[in-house]
């Protein structure tokens, strides 16, 4: 599978109660430069990591996270909340050479 700067896996649980308490796991594409490194030619690479992240469930902002050049490339992000409507949850986040991205996953009730 080849990815590009900026996409993303958003997993939720297969089965979902309205109430539980779910795990959201996500991985972002991106190198997460720091900028103190240099090529092999002893140019510098230019610091390019992602600033801000900003999760929303629904229209509700339920996470805010600001990062800085020190966080690994390919971050993975995870944190819990609670499933108690059906309705999109969607990641925003934005790196500091002005690249905005987004991915969503779906929150569902299973049938009972």
């Amino acid at each position: 599978m080849t990815t590009s700067i900026g996409d993303a896996r958003i997993r939720v649980p297969d089965r979902i109660s309205r109430g539980d308490l779910i795990t959201v796991n996500s991985i972002i594409s991106h190198p997460m430069d720091t900028g103190f490194f240099r090529t092999a030619e002893g140019q510098p690479i230019p610091a390019f990591f992602i600033k801000d992240v900003v999760v929303t469930y629904g229209d509700q902002e339920v996470a805010r996270f600001e990062w800085t050049s020190g966080i690994s490339r390919d971050p993975v992000l995870s944190f819990t909340i609670k499933a108690d409507r059906e309705a999109p949850l969607t990641m925003v986040w934005s790196d500091n050479q002005g690249g905005v991205f987004q991915q969503s996953v779906n929150i569902a009730f299973i049938s009972a």
